[in-house]
């Protein structure tokens, strides 16, 4: 966790054990004649310095306490969460305080496009816990890095998984950021469906190459926690090639506010350190699916939808949008256009 996040966990706990007046009306930075304020944990921090603040009224000392110690804490603050301002905070205290626990930024610079879009798309969605099948588990604990395959020097490879089968596991914050590496890797261009289920936030790319590089990012998708299991169908081209779950979505990834919940037998928690914090749940599950390369709509059959797609799809792959894995693709050998070469391999595959 985060000092940040630790500070303010420990703020709002004392809030609530000691002060009757936290949270209370009047902005915590101006002089009013009631006691407490309205940030929560910045009332916490100014009563624990002078408990007259929460018991006669918030005066001058009060409001200068606040300057002192409550730096970059601005939950709530003016402004719409869902809109897009020049300050920092929105006024909505429950989603400014949950979007700024994963992005410190929020709270502490601007109330950005990116937060905006945030706060309407994860605010308000209760935490999940799913039901995981009774499938093979990553066996990687949340505190070690091993299938992160080029994303840091401590991975010591990417995921195997065969066509048909599922995987299940955990993700977590920390340094270096963790992220799921699955090899797709193929002599040929090879269609896939890849189900992605979370309690957080996924980010889900393909990635092309080894590490040594040259790489390319060829999409990246976010997707809602908690809701319906995300299937991507996409081809993966004649490559080295990784299918990527994170953390995140279209606009960032997560870096913060997801703990690991098992205990690193090498660096235990000392007395002192604060419980682990998960903004969402940890766990995801992801099943793997082989389809025929001329099985552009996925339904399992080449037929004349296959060439229909094909033929609405015809001319250059840049006229459309390429490498997108929520738009059939038709360019089955990955040569940029989708022509009589494609047309060809729909209906040998007939």
């Amino acid at each position: 966790m985060s000092a940040r996040i630790a500070t303010l966990v420990a703020a709002a706990a004392l809030a609530v054990r000691a002060f009757a007046q936290c949270p209370a009306e009047g902005d915590c930075r101006e002089v009013h004649e009631t006691p407490g304020c309205i940030m929560p944990e910045c009332c916490a921090l100014v009563c624990e310095a002078n408990p007259l603040c929460c018991e006669v009224t918030w005066d001058l000392a009060c409001v200068k306490a606040a300057e002192e110690l409550c730096g970059g804490i601005n939950c709530p603050a003016a402004g719409s969460c869902t809109v897009p301002h020049d300050g920092p905070g929105c006024e909505d205290y429950e989603c400014c305080d949950f979007i700024s626990s994963l992005d410190p930024w929020c709270e502490g610079v601007q109330w950005d496009a990116t937060c905006a879009r945030e706060a309407a798309a994860w605010c308000g969605i209760p935490k999940c816990e799913l039901s995981l099948p009774a499938v093979a588990d990553e066996n990687e604990p949340c505190y070690e890095r091993f299938n992160d395959g080029c994303a840091t020097p401590l991975s010591i490879g990417r995921i195997s998984l065969a066509c048909g089968g599922a995987v299940r596991g955990k993700i977590s914050d920390g340094g270096p950021r963790d992220t799921e590496w699955f090899a797709l890797d193929g002599v040929t261009p090879r269609r896939f469906r890849m189900t992605v289920h979370a309690e957080f936030p996924a980010e889900l790319s393909l990635v092309t190459g080894g590490c040594e590089g040259p790489n390319e990012t060829r999409w990246l998708v976010g997707e809602t926690p908690c809701g319906a299991p995300k299937s991507l169908v996409f081809i993966a081209p004649a490559s080295e090639v990784s299918f990527v779950l994170g953390a995140g979505g279209d606009d960032r990834t997560i870096r913060n506010s997801l703990d690991c919940d098992e205990i690193d037998p090498e660096f235990p928690p000392g007395p002192k350190d604060p419980p682990p914090f998960q903004a969402y749940g940890l766990r995801w599950t992801a099943t793997l699916e082989c389809l025929a390369l001329a099985d552009i709509n996925a339904d399992g059959l080449v037929n004349a939808a296959d060439l229909a797609l094909v033929l609405g799809a015809w001319g250059p792959r840049d006229a459309g949008l390429p490498f997108d894995p929520r738009v059939p693709d038709s360019d089955l050998n990955d040569d940029g256009q989708v022509n009589a070469a494609d047309l060809s391999l729909v209906l040998g595959g007939w």
